[in-house]
């Protein structure tokens, strides 16, 4: 299906793609091609991967099995 419009993030350039998080249609500079989001999917992701508790673990563990 082809989609036309201004992208839902910068409201000036033509969509080109819809994030695979969210579905909101966006231009090229505004998805990231490696992980199929949109900038603002990508950095929300980026935050919570940086809140987890993995840098925190003790020195030689890298997970938890239960």
């Amino acid at each position: 299906m082809s989609v036309s419009g201004p992208c839902e993030i910068c409201t000036v350039r033509e969509v080109r793609h819809t994030c695979n998080r969210c579905a909101m249609l966006v231009c090229d500079r505004h998805y990231n091609d490696e992980i199929g989001y949109c900038v603002e999917c990508t950095a929300e992701v980026g935050r919570v991967r940086e809140g987890t508790d993995e840098d925190n673990l003790p020195d030689g563990v890298d997970t938890y099995r239960f």
